[in-house]
């Protein structure tokens, strides 16, 4: 699959541990996507380094439960990044918001 049709998340991955239980994938799916939703959010107000980190933490490793792995590349680099660094934290952040845009459309396809 090249890079373009890729999907953003891994839904064998996703399977793996759901034991391909539909429902409970799409209330997995919906759940992260409100709940990371507001968490990507909440970086822009971000008041502190520590809830920077914390924050793309949390989001990382939600990622990586639905096998989001762009998304969760994104996190981690979000989570790297220098909180004093104004513009290195909006590039990563703006990385991680369309990754998660990705995602989240994933998402809404899947559950239509």
């Amino acid at each position: 699959m090249s890079a373009s049709t890729a999907r953003a998340i891994d839904f064998n991955h996703l399977d793996s541990y759901t034991a391909g239980d539909q429902d409970l994938i799409r209330e997995v799916l919906r759940l992260f996507k409100g709940q990371v939703g507001q968490l990507v959010g909440g970086l822009h107000t971000a008041p502190d380094a520590k809830t920077w980190r914390e924050t793309a933490h949390g989001i990382k490793g939600a990622a990586r439960g639905i096998g989001a792995w762009k998304a969760a590349d994104a996190a981690a680099d979000v989570e790297k990044t220098d909180f004093a660094n104004v513009a290195g934290r909006t590039a990563a952040l703006n990385v991680l918001v369309a990754a998660f845009a990705d995602v989240a459309a994933e998402i809404e396809s899947e559950l239509a």
